[in-house]
């Protein structure tokens, strides 16, 4: 299995980016693991998500990344 972690920073779920990003991972035949989660408390608070995708190829991993990339996702820094 193949892994990498995105993130995910704004009005991620008003503008219901989280939920698209979501239905990627899993219409791909990917899995999901959610690292990290805070929603901000004011309506001009943003929220921020720390995504884990694990994928059965590589290539397939990294079709799925151009996918949300293109929807507002980031690859998070490796530590």
């Amino acid at each position: 299995m193949f892994s990498e972690t995105i993130e995910l920073r704004g009005h991620i779920i008003d503008s219901l980016t989280l939920t698209k990003i979501l239905d990627q991972i899993v219409t791909q035949g990917a899995s999901f693991n959610t690292v990290e989660f805070r929603i901000g408390q004011k309506r001009a608070d943003q929220s921020f998500a720390r995504i884990e995708i694990t994928a059965p190829s590589q290539e397939s991993l990294d079709e799925l990344i151009t996918r949300l990339r293109e929807q507002g996702a980031e690859v998070a820094p490796r530590k």
